[in-house]
């Protein structure tokens, strides 16, 4: 009896986002339709500070860092191999290790930066030390994620610029090397803060960083007086060398508020405003500035895509008239409606528009999380917490243009990942995101419930495959 053959789709493959490559996702939708997959990662967690996601090495394997009060260690985790086996995480598929140091301020340490290096790749992080010191911790990883080596070094001495380090420095890896944006403070009843911009130069003569010579160079952005006047800086780097530091700042003029600070070449019909030199060499201009009954988080996201013009800035913004909401800043060049920028030609070079109401309600000691990507097409991505009401609870979102998938109306699109079961609970606290190179997400966050130490939980997004299964 001939055999009846019968092509249909039966077979649903859910592969880990950190399992494959991202030129195995030959799939015939878009990264922003695949599903999340919501795990605890650990329980029972407490004073978790500065988390932090990446994908990393060629493999794209995700990766986690934290710091935690009171400790001296860095936490990190990634998704474990076949060369390196896992020891936590949900079913023991994640390996962690710590980096200690027993001069390492707690709640100090940066985001993780990485960078690929043909067969390896670079972490790197940076944190302050007892002594008085930024300093800078590697790991080199094969492509397996085995170890092969760990390194540190010692990048600023505090008390050239104040002492003080503001939160923790913002970091990314340039040519193997550390580059760096830093907010530094005096003490005293009037602190001066300084906006600090490290970047490799090669020469160990120098003593713009560390008395005693040193191979980079420390330049000062931007300056501010009184207490809480400069929030922490973020820096980006793009493929192209194109720098960038978002960072807010508070001086009662206009030209403060968001503000976004940029190497630039000084002329006589578009002059530079802020940095080192005579004449300056960068421009600082204000983004975001609200209204004199408005307030303006002190917390500010940037990121970069592939292309000089994938810039976004996320933010928030209170105000008498609206509930808290959650910004976003693009850069278009020219026809924006903020970030007024330019010489003779001066134009609104940034566009800010709302993603999402946060509420009217915020316990005065939990602050609004968020984070900022941009997928290969180009697209932001944020990755936030928020509820609408006194009433609701605080639910992890992700939100993204509308574009994205491909509908013509202007907006965002909120999509709730992870909901908290009542109003006691708190889902996404210290939310960071991070876009594999095909567009897939991670996020790492805690879960908070009073009385009852966090959960620290990660979500990633899985493809789901559809494939012919022959029957005969």
């Amino acid at each position: 009896m001939k055999a009846k053959r019968a092509i249909f789709m039966a077979l649903v493959l859910f592969l880990v986002v950190g399992t494959i490559s991202a030129q195995a996702a030959s799939v015939n939708t878009t990264a922003a339709n695949q599903p999340w997959r919501v795990q605890v990662f650990k329980g029972g967690v407490e004073g978790v500070t500065n988390l932090s996601t990446a994908f990393v090495g060629s493999f794209q394997t995700p990766m986690l860092s934290y710091g935690r009060a009171g400790m001296h260690y860095i936490y990190m985790a990634h998704a474990a191999t076949s060369a390196v086996p896992g020891n936590c995480g949900p079913n023991n598929a994640w390996y962690c290790n710590q980096w200690y140091d027993s001069t390492l301020v707690p709640s100090s340490v940066s985001p993780m930066a990485t960078m690929q290096i043909m067969d390896t790749h670079l972490v790197q992080w940076a944190y302050s030390t007892t002594s008085g010191k930024i300093r800078g911790a590697t790991v080199e990883f094969m492509n397996n994620m085995s170890t092969l080596t760990k390194s540190g070094q010692d990048l600023i001495q505090l008390n050239k610029f104040g002492g003080v380090l503001v939160g923790a420095p913002s970091l990314q890896t340039v040519g193997g090397h550390y580059r760096m944006a830093a907010t530094i403070r005096s003490g005293g009843d009037f602190p001066q803060y300084q906006l600090i911009y490290m970047y490799y130069i090669g020469n160990y003569s120098n003593t713009s960083c560390m008395d005693g010579g040193f191979a980079y160079q420390c330049d000062v952005i931007d300056e501010a007086t009184g207490y809480n006047s400069m929030g922490v800086p973020s820096l980006q780097v793009g493929p192209d060398g194109t720098v960038g530091i978002a960072y807010y700042k508070f001086g009662g003029g206009l030209q403060d508020g968001l503000k976004y600070a940029y190497p630039h070449p000084d002329s006589f019909s578009f002059p530079s405003n802020c940095g080192p030199g005579d004449p300056k060499t960068w421009r600082c201009i204000s983004i975001f500035a609200g209204t004199a009954t408005g307030t303006l988080s002190d917390v500010v996201k940037l990121a970069f895509g592939q292309t000089p013009y994938n810039r976004g800035i996320v933010f928030t913004y209170d105000d008498e008239l609206i509930e808290v909401t959650l910004m976003h800043a693009d850069y278009v060049g020219a026809g924006g409606n903020c970030g007024w920028d330019g010489g003779i030609l001066a134009a609104y070079a940034w566009r800010c528009s709302d993603v999402s109401i946060l509420g009217t309600f915020y316990n005065p000691y939990y602050k609004p999380s968020y984070s900022i990507d941009i997928d290969p097409q180009g697209y932001p991505v944020i990755a936030y917490d928020g509820g609408s009401s006194e009433f609701t609870p605080f639910n992890l979102y992700v939100g993204y243009p509308k574009a994205r998938v491909g509908i013509a109306d202007p907006g965002w699109i909120e999509q709730e990942i992870d909901g908290a079961p009542t109003t006691l609970v708190s889902t996404g606290a210290l939310a960071a995101l991070s876009l594999d190179n095909a567009g897939r997400g991670f996020v790492a966050y805690q879960q908070e419930e009073d009385y009852v130490l966090p959960d620290l939980k990660i979500t990633l997004q899985q493809y789901q495959y559809f494939l012919p299964s022959i029957v005969r």
